[in-house]
């Protein structure tokens, strides 16, 4: 819950001019309120635009929600489900995720589908267990999965408490993800920085990295890409 319209096209277009080199495949989450203003001008640029949430119904008395058909019809690339912020703070289950996964595939949505393990759990022993829980109950019965990426995100990791993960627990992460998703992309994301981003890049595991904080600004961003992806 950051960024008002005007911030978020500012941050867009310096985005698109700092990183216009086509490195990477960027995207950016922005709020609603935001979409619709940054759409052209990250679509220019190469950038794809995402929706931070989305409701599992096309229409109907769910006030306050924003369906898949409202996202696509303002050009938006991709929406993302089962972040840890939406499973913790508004009850979020597997079965609403796995709701939500159908309908924004179904309308032609990239779907960026966050999974992660608590601090007890990875302490106890079951944190890949827990990942790949969440997998089989997020994407049962989802047939086609080719506009699905997977975000490993630890819960422990993220936020402005998180610790940064070890490339060798997101690397068996990574493998215990594959097992049950096959091909998918796997990004990671948890305490990515400039710092850090340079060896999670390196974990051969992973296919990109998903940043938070570290990118609230378009030099943060940038910094990160370098670091991660330096020039030949």
């Amino acid at each position: 819950m950051h960024q008002t319209v005007h911030e978020s096209i500012a941050y867009v277009s310096g985005l698109a001019s700092a990183t216009a080199d086509g490195q990477a495949q960027l995207f950016v989450i922005l709020p609603f309120t935001s979409l619709a203003a940054v759409v052209d001008v990250a679509h220019r640029a190469g950038i794809w635009v995402g929706a931070q949430n989305m409701h599992w119904a096309e229409g109907g008395a769910f006030t306050g929600e924003v369906s898949a058909p409202m996202l696509r019809d303002i050009g938006i690339d991709l929406v993302l489900v089962g972040h840890a912020e939406r499973r913790a703070l508004f009850g979020e289950n597997d079965t609403i995720i796995r709701q939500k996964v159908e309908a924004a595939l179904a309308h032609g949505l990239r779907v960026v589908l966050c999974v992660g393990e608590t601090a007890e759990e990875r302490r106890f022993g079951a944190g890949d267990e827990s990942i790949v829980r969440q997998l089989k109950l997020d994407l049962g019965g989802v047939t086609d999965l080719a506009n699905v990426i997977i975000a490993y995100e630890p819960v422990w990791a993220i936020g402005e408490n998180g610790s940064a993960a070890e490339p060798a627990v997101i690397a068996a992460a990574a493998e215990a993800i594959r097992s049950v998703t096959g091909g998918l992309p796997i990004l990671y994301g948890g305490s990515v920085s400039a710092e850090t981003a340079a060896p999670y890049a390196a974990i051969a595991e992973i296919d990109g990295l998903f940043v938070g904080r570290a990118a609230c600004t378009p030099q943060g961003f940038e910094n990160v890409l370098r670091a991660a992806y330096p020039a030949p």
